[in-house]
């Protein structure tokens, strides 16, 4: 697995203009993906959603070089918890959150398809 590609790919969909909280989601996503690529975008989201700081410190203590970012992904997160919670509450939530899940599956998808493996 290219996982410089899966990384770059998950940068680029952060960057583009979606909610704050969807945003924060795929940062922590790809903290988990720089480490282990084959977990899941759901299992990730569940974590984000249950405000399970622990799970991705782990991750990110794996991982050295970008301690400033992952603070500043930390603060960010915290800091989001009332906009998720009044996104959370509009009708279209639940197809938003299978879209997004499902735009991390196709990124992982193609870039394993692109590596060959």
């Amino acid at each position: 697995m290219n996982k410089q590609g899966l990384v770059d790919g998950l940068q680029a969909l952060s960057q583009q203009d979606r909610p704050e909280a969807e945003k924060i989601f795929l940062r922590l996503l790809k903290q988990v993906w720089e480490i282990d690529w084959t977990v899941a975008p759901y299992d990730v989201w569940t974590h984000y959603i249950e405000w399970d700081v622990p799970y991705f410190l782990r991750f990110m203590r794996a991982d050295v070089g970008d301690e400033a970012e992952e603070n500043q992904l930390i603060i960010d997160w915290i800091t989001s918890r009332i906009e998720l919670q009044k996104q959370a509450k509009g009708a279209d939530w639940k197809q938003q959150v299978f879209n997004l899940i499902e735009e991390a599956n196709q990124l992982r998808a193609t870039t394993r398809k692109q590596t060959g493996w």
